[in-house]
């Protein structure tokens, strides 16, 4: 039987280990589209929904809800190997590209996305 035990300790063991995905999926993305909204617009649309609806604070908060539903369920993706590795990797990849992608609507006005003619 899988005993999942969560407490003080392993929350912070467990946010060192997802500190580039809290500093370019959480805090990275949320600044950036703070800061790229007025030149632009959120395609995505499920954050789209929420900003629209409830307010771009309300985004941080499905954001700090992801991390605390991602600290629940790791225990059970780190007994299945290199999964927990591989996640958390994607994870930082996705933070990393959507905040690149905002600051270029900032500075350049563009976004990657728009330049690859993806939206």
């Amino acid at each position: 039987m899988l005993e999942v035990c969560n407490s003080r300790g392993s929350f912070s063991s467990y946010l060192y280990e997802i500190r580039f995905i809290i500093l370019f999926y959480v805090i990275g993305d949320w600044v950036s589209t703070v800061c790229a909204l007025p030149q632009g617009m959120e395609y995505n649309p499920i954050p789209a929904m929420i900003l629209e609806n409830y307010g771009i604070y309300h985004l941080l908060l499905v954001k700090i809800g992801f991390i605390l539903l991602l600290f629940y369920a790791s225990p059970l993706i780190k007994t299945s190997g290199k999964k927990w590795t591989f996640m958390k990797h994607i994870i930082e990849s996705v933070g990393v590209f959507v905040t690149a992608n905002n600051l270029m609507v900032v500075y350049y006005g563009n976004s990657l996305i728009q330049a690859l003619g993806i939206v």
